[in-house]
């Protein structure tokens, strides 16, 4: 006979998501942003390291901002 599965309690599970960092030029060079080195080789320092998700709400941020 099976036992049955025993399911961790929510509280026990740690859910936190660690997100790799990448260098500018890392992302620069991806595929991922293929479409948008140029705004990537502005907006990114260099020797930095920075989140997909954090560089993607740059690019968004940059590209709501008001014309001059």
């Amino acid at each position: 006979m099976a036992g049955k599965k025993k399911i961790p309690d929510t509280e026990t599970v740690n859910e936190e998501k660690v997100e790799n960092k990448f260098s500018k030029e890392q992302l620069v060079d991806s595929n991922h942003f293929r479409e948008r080195k140029d705004i990537l080789a502005a907006l990114l320092n260099d020797g930095e390291l920075y989140t997909v998700n954090a560089v993607e709400e740059k690019i968004e941020s940059y590209m709501k901002g008001k014309v001059k």
